[in-house]
């Protein structure tokens, strides 16, 4: 329960944070309101919006008052003020009369709504300030498919590239009515255009260190699930599961490792995006079922049910079992999933829509496909451990027994508590792993902190290696493995080197017979195989 606790505050955390951040205001994010009316007690109405004390400021370079207009409501940056249009050639702003009213579309840029724009969105005049890693370029120059979403922000298509869109916040860009005239006619002609903050080149060292540490997660699965394999001892039914667990990290790690070099060379297609999705979810859904196999496990074998149903069963058939669970439930969800991605029906928050958002999900579609499940397996272990640590605490009361070092029972009840507490360390790891996760969904922007937060997402591998490979016992048994082989190595030779023998000494004793026959068919002058014959009639 810890896990989920930690979770929510992280969240809760994450979204008081982003709500006192929208009370913060700058020039980027304000109008001038001095010709606003000055009512008692400091408040000034401006353009049909009030605003108080907190919410405007005195500019002390101009001495104007400006009002945080962003902190009332849904801002869209103006390239010029109300009643001038952009002069794109002259970089200035010039008098127009026609009326700004942009088109606005819904949140998926799927149908185009009946509102007016300057009933949604307060206008911040003036063009934005791009970083020095982005230069300002002109939307219709490169494409007309754009649309003003009612979030305030613009939605570019880019149907060759993944994702199929760009879009820009209000601090990215400034749309307005833009001015062109003919040099030679002097007719002036006018449409609706944008300027965004455009990224010459695209940062790709995020991908190159997530997918980096991928493959060594991949690689230290592999050496954990070898051990596992290789190990007699192991292939019991907890290693079973372990090892149906480790794959299906594996070819989880391995697809989105392979999908993050694609995006970085950009030589990857939506079709292949959308199908790397598919198995990506389904292996880390079938990796989540699979812990919560491991957490039911122990709580069966602490719970005193060992008796009934599950123990009656043969190993085989209880992994049967288990892998009808935890891959059966990730195939009903992929299903569904794909289902409901290949629906046809019109964009709702309720549908995954992968095509139109990129490689994975992402947002709302994240935290109900992916983030919904996981949490309830989550609950489920943390119960599962509560309920398994009551019941060793009634067993020490209770059972005598087990205080005798010499008792089996003893020694069972012990090496399954150490099972325990490996459960419980690698749910730690995965708790820690998705809470991350969570937090860098939160504030994507904090990339410089988020990078080491992804290594330690992607290099599980090697900490689930140490946790179930780097100790005194599996040493022991990796020892007692390499001795046998020996061993068996070296019968192998001496039952070889008897075989041989023997076959050199029947080599020996014919070549000896036919070296006799000869030196008497050189005696007396006589064929040796006459001689043979012969003889044999004899």
């Amino acid at each position: 329960m810890s896990v989920v606790f930690m979770l929510f505050v992280f969240v809760a955390t994450g979204l008081c944070w982003k709500s006192h951040r929208l009370e913060i205001c700058d020039d980027e994010n304000s109008v001038d309101i001095t010709a606003g009316t000055h009512l008692s007690g400091g408040v000034i109405y401006h353009d049909g919006v009030r605003y108080d004390q907190s919410e405007y400021y005195t500019d002390k370079r101009t001495g104007s008052d400006r009002g945080c207009v962003c902190s009332k409501g849904t801002c869209i940056r103006k390239c010029c003020p109300l009643g001038y249009g952009y002069n794109y050639k002259s970089k200035q702003c010039v008098k127009v009369y026609e009326r700004f009213a942009p088109p606005v579309w819904d949140n998926y840029a799927y149908e185009m709504l009946k509102v007016n724009a300057s009933d949604i969105f307060h206008f911040v005049p003036g063009k934005m300030n791009c970083t020095d890693s982005k230069t300002r370029i002109r939307i219709g120059q490169a494409t007309k498919n754009f649309v003003l979403r009612v979030d305030g922000k613009l939605y570019i298509q880019i149907p060759e590239s993944i994702p199929p869109w760009l879009v820009q916040t209000p601090d990215e860009y400034c749309i307005d009515t833009f001015v062109r005239e003919d040099p030679t006619t002097g007719e002036r002609t006018s449409s609706l255009d944008a300027l965004i903050c455009f990224a010459d080149k695209v940062n790709n060292e995020q991908y190159v260190l997530r997918f980096t540490c991928m493959l060594i997660s991949c690689l230290f699965i592999l050496a954990t699930v070898a051990v596992y394999a290789w190990l007699p001892e192991l292939r019991n039914l907890h290693g079973r599961v372990l090892m149906a667990y480790l794959l299906s990290l594996f070819v989880g790690f391995t697809f989105l490792a392979t999908m993050q070099i694609l995006l970085t060379i950009n030589n990857i297609t939506v079709t292949t995006c959308v199908y790397f999705t598919f198995v990506i979810y389904y292996s880390l859904l079938a990796a989540f079922f699979w812990l919560n196999v491991m957490c039911f496990d122990i709580w069966w074998t602490f719970s005193g049910k060992r008796g009934k149903s599950l123990e009656k069963m043969s190993l085989r058939t209880r992994f049967v079992a288990y892998s009808l669970y935890a891959f059966g439930i990730p195939t009903v969800l992929t299903a569904l999933l794909v289902g409901l991605e290949f629906s046809g029906l019109p964009p709702h928050p309720l549908l995954p829509m992968i095509r139109q958002q990129g490689c994975f999900i992402y947002g709302t579609s994240k935290l109900i496909y992916l983030y919904g499940p996981i949490s309830i397996l989550c609950i489920a272990n943390m119960t599962f451990f509560v309920l398994t640590a009551v019941k060793i605490a009634q067993i020490k009361k209770q059972t005598s027994v087990l205080k005798s070092k010499d008792s089996s029972t003893h020694d069972q009840h012990r090496n399954d508590r150490q099972r325990l507490l490996l459960y419980i360390k690698l749910l730690a790891v995965m708790g820690v792993s998705w809470i991350l996760e969570v937090v860098s969904a939160i504030y994507p922007e904090a990339e410089d902190i988020w990078k080491f937060t992804d290594a330690y997402n992607v290099l599980i591998g090697l900490i689930i290696f140490i946790i179930f490979v780097c100790k005194r016992k599996i040493f022991r048994l990796i020892k007692k493995r390499i001795k046998q082989k020996f061993r068996r190595s070296n019968n192998e030779s001496r039952e070889l080197k008897e075989i041989v023998d023997k076959r050199m000494r029947r080599w020996q004793n014919n070549s000896n017979q036919r070296a006799s026959l000869e030196t008497i068919r050189t005696s007396i002058g006589v064929d040796s195989d006459a001689t043979v014959r012969n003889t044999t009639n004899i």
